[in-house]
């Protein structure tokens, strides 16, 4: 992975991801708009799972992360 990553406070940009899939959701299926967030949004989900194979940080439980997104 690279060192800009090291940093990366994991749990935070979790939280984020799923306010923007919350935002996603909103939007018609193929405005402009939801193709950009998809975009970020696998970003992160490639990022997240590199950093997880990588020891780097543990999804969390996801029954507990729905109930507080």
């Amino acid at each position: 992975m690279f060192e800009s990553l090291n940093g990366v406070d994991w749990d935070l940009l979790h939280r984020q991801k799923l306010t923007l899939l919350k935002l996603r959701q909103r939007q018609p299926e193929s405005s402009a708009d939801a193709e950009a967030l998809s975009g970020v949004i696998h970003l992160l989900d490639a990022l997240q799972d590199d950093a997880a194979a990588s020891g780097r940080w543990e999804f969390p439980d996801l029954n507990q992360t729905e109930r507080g997104a």
